[in-house]
């Protein structure tokens, strides 16, 4: 065992990820202890040990925090936890900084660290209101999805979101899921689609993560959709718990719903469904009733804020680059954050049939940063 921790350094890091999970998995309760106690045995350099030092004293700081990590190991099957490490943690920030720092020099681009991809506007509802209509020429095809990803990956990103309409009306799809088990595809849904049968599909695959709509209560959405079709969308959660996948909600976030769904009547009720995050996501395109003004962001952000340090959930605030359709966010998405006094954007630029079919991706990143 000693000869093990000692050279663990010079183990594949997708093998030390394994073996994490397989040590939380075992222990929900105690894996965190554990693994803190192991990484005294083998990490030798006195900066990281610091910063784990560090990293240990917020998780015993914040009971929330603990929760968290407790709920979503307990609630998560292997495959799914060993997948989202993997492709978050080693992929994505391990391993793909440095490479989207590489391309981005040799391509003179900035490589982002996640891309949307509007596949289509197909969608298994229709909602009240909504003027989108399915038009075949928008959607795109399966092997342009296909090498948009094969192209992502080779600069370094390991997260595409798939937007719509609703990505699972694509069955075709999971063929993409399966070959790039190493990219976490975060699919925004309306949630219907989610039977048993593609739920047990998500579970073995790992590597999908679905952000269900859901802007308020029953009451609050009843005006779009019918009272059926929103306990189908609660039922689906409830399906997705108990195959042990990862979800969370995503919310188009307006003045009118602005105080229900940072409410503990709105986050609680999910939290225990088996959520993990809520995305909050804002516009300043479209109509004026569905913008967020100063005051009402800085109140989001802080109800937000509140939330993430008292409760068992990640909660962030993007904004969309397009008005929302309905109850659908389209478009690319902006996350903006402060880092040592000053005010940081990350964009996530969107790909679609119009501005990406048949061009390489560095080409299409060209012409959308220009």
């Amino acid at each position: 065992m000693m000869n093990f921790l000692n050279n663990m350094n010079l183990l594949p890091k997708n093998f030390i990820v394994a073996n994490i999970v397989e040590v939380l998995k075992e222990d929900p309760d105690n894996g965190v202890e554990k693994l803190y106690e192991m990484s005294g045995t083998f990490i030798t350099d006195s900066q990281i040990k610091a910063i784990i030092g560090q990293i240990k004293g917020y998780y015993d700081s914040h009971p929330s925090i603990k929760r968290y990590v407790k709920n979503m190991i307990y609630n998560t099957n292997k495959t799914c936890l060993n997948h989202f490490l993997q492709n978050i943690a080693v992929k994505e920030l391990w391993e793909g900084l440095s490479i989207r720092e590489q391309m981005s020099q040799k391509y003179s681009v900035n490589v982002p660290h996640s891309l949307v991809i509007n596949i289509g506007m197909n969608c298994s509802l229709a909602c009240k209101g909504c003027l989108c209509k399915s038009d075949p020429s928008l959607a795109m095809p399966l092997a342009e999805i296909d090498r948009l990803v094969a192209e992502a990956r080779e600069l370094g990103i390991h997260i595409i979101v798939l937007t719509g309409g609703d990505p699972l009306m694509n069955d075709s799809l999971f063929k993409v899921y399966e070959k790039y088990d190493d990219m976490e595809f975060i699919v925004l849904t309306n949630g219907v689609l989610l039977n048993d049968q593609r739920c047990l599909a998500l579970s073995k695959l790992g590597n999908v993560l679905p952000l269900v709509t859901l802007e308020g209560g029953g009451d609050e959405i009843k005006q779009y959709i019918e009272p059926s079709t929103y306990q189908e969308i609660l039922a689906s959660l409830d399906r997705m718990k108990a195959h042990g996948i990862l979800f969370g909600v995503m919310t188009p976030t307006k003045q009118s719903n602005l105080k229900f769904v940072t409410s503990d009547d709105f986050i609680l009720p999910l939290i225990r469904k088996g959520s993990r995050m809520n995305w909050y996501v804002t516009t300043s395109h479209g109509a004026p009733s569905e913008q967020l003004g100063a005051n009402e962001l800085s109140e989001l952000e802080a109800r937000i804020s509140f939330i993430r340090q008292t409760r068992p959930y990640v909660t962030i605030v993007l904004e969309s680059g397009n008005p929302f359709i309905c109850r659908c966010v389209v478009g690319p998405l902006l996350f903006h954050y402060d880092f040592n006094g000053q005010h940081h954007v990350l964009f996530f630029p969107q790909l679609s049939v119009k501005n990406s079919q048949n061009q390489p991706l560095i080409q299409v990143l060209r012409k959308i940063q220009s």
